[in-house]
Parts: C-alpha cells; sequence; structure tokens
C-alpha cells in the first residue's frame, strides 16, 4: 500500500525552482551597463531582478522587473522572473498569468516552464505540472536537466505513475550523481512500495552526500521499523558515487 498523502512530511513538499545562478554570469549593478540613450537595457535589468529575486529581496527585484518590462514588455526571461515574484507574494493568479504569458512568448523557455511547473505543484495541480515538465524534459541543451528530471520524478511518484517516477529518478542520478535531491525521493519512493533494502542504498548515499537531514533522519527511522535489524550507515554505498 502507498502512502502518498505523507510525501510532504519526508521530502521536499515543492519542486524545486530555477532562478537564475546558472544563467548569470554575474549581478547586474545599476550602473554596470547602459544603452545609448543613457538608460538601462531590458537585458540588464532583467538580470538585476533575477539577481535580487535569488536573494529574495521581491520589492527590489519588482523594481528592476517592471522597468525590463517597460523597455521589453514580451521578454520571456522578465516575465517568468517576475511571476515568480507574484509567486512568492502569494499572488496566485497574477502568477499563473505572467508565467503563461511568458511561454507563450517562448514556449521552447525550459527553465519558465520548470517553475511553471513547481507553482502548479505547489498550487496542487500536480498533473498540469507533470505535463509542463514532461515538455521541458525533451530540451536537450537546458543546463539544469538533472534537476528537471528530478522535479520530473517525484511529480510521477506522487501521480502513482511508479515506474516513470523511478526512471526518471536514475536518468537525474546519472545526468548529476552528486546531487543528493534524487537519492532522496528515490529512497522513499522504494520505502513505499516494499524494498527497504533498495531505500536503505539510497538513502546511505543521500546522507554521505548531505548529511543526516530530519527527512533523511526521519526516512532512516522508517526503514528500521520496517526491517528491525537494517540501519542505515552514511557512506556504505558510497562506490555508487563518483
Amino acid at each position: 500500500m502507498t502512502r502518498f498523502p505523507t510525501l510532504p512530511s519526508r521530502c521536499m513538499p515543492l519542486l524545486a525552482i530555477v532562478v537564475g545562478s546558472l544563467w548569470l554570469a554575474g549581478c547586474a549593478t545599476p550602473n554596470g551597463r547602459g544603452g545609448g540613450n543613457g538608460e538601462e537595457p531590458a537585458e540588464a535589468l532583467t538580470e538585476l531582478g533575477m539577481a535580487y529575486l535569488e536573494r529574495n529581496n521581491l520589492p527590489r527585484a519588482m523594481s528592476a522587473l517592471n522597468r525590463a518590462l517597460e523597455r521589453e514588455p514580451d521578454d520571456p526571461e522578465a516575465l517568468q522572473a517576475m511571476a515568480i515574484v507574484y509567486q512568492r507574494q502569494g499572488e496566485h493568479d497574477l502568477a499563473d498569468e505572467t508565467f503563461q504569458r511568458a511561454l507563450s512568448v517562448d514556449p521552447g523557455n525550459s527553465r519558465a516552464r520548470n517553475n511553471y511547473a513547481a507553482f502548479l505543484y505547489d498550487r496542487g495541480q500536480v498533473r498540469r505540472a507533470c505535463e509542463q515538465l514532461e515538455f521541458a524534459s525533451q530540451d536537450p541543451h537546458y543546463a539544469s536537466r538533472a534537476q528537471l528530471f528530478a522535479n520530473l520524478g517525484q511529480c510521477q511518484r506522487e501521480l502513482g505513475e511508479i515506474e516513470q517516477a523511478r526512471q526518471h529518478l536514475e536518468r537525474a542520478k546519472s545526468l548529476d550523481p552528486r546531487n543528493p535531491r534524487s537519492y532522496l525521493t528515490l529512497a522513499e519512493l522504494e520505502l513505499d512500495h516494499g524494498n527497504p533494502q533498495r531505500a536503505r542504498q539510497q538513502l546511505e548515499i543521500f546522507v554521505r552526500l548531505a548529511g543526516m537531514t530530519p527527512g533523511a533522519q526521519a526516512l532512516a527511522e522508517e526503514i528500521a521499523a520496517a526491517v528491525p535489524d537494517m540501519t542505515v550507515t552514511p557512506g556504505r554505498a558510497s562506490s555508487d558515487v563518483p
């Protein structure tokens, strides 16, 4: 018997959002770049807004992104960043509308699709979130593919699509073997479906990479309850990680 309703108690309840750390070469500054008329170009203002967003400075992020959109109203990067600002402010209708605007302008924007999926998942629209992630997974050039496949696996797990979830979590591991998130989600999946030995193996790798987090400790206790003589030994499965 599966236990999907308990997912948020052990694992990250939300899909991971990609803000801009893989996109920005550096933080823009108000005097860093200017156009020929002395105004900041939209791209620089978008970078500035993303930098503030990464620091969760929402007022300054919104100010910079509003100025970017005044110059380029259909800039997809500025739109998807503004959608995240709205999401964090609790303006869910505006966030949804703005994500959709970004994707209507640039349907191939995989970062925007990943972030829209995270928004939909947070709102309980899990199937729609999976659809966005499946679309984005077709982009072989997306820089954050490991995170995307981890998101897709987590999403499919909650829908009960276990084999697809397992496949995509394994794919995430192969793309980035040192990212701990996929190991924890896969450990939870295996335990939920009667495979405590596999769950322990995945959890041991997670603990080696990320330490014994509260979520990992809770899962270790569940494994011990399922198989009393089984304990989690951090690093035991270290040969599986480059």
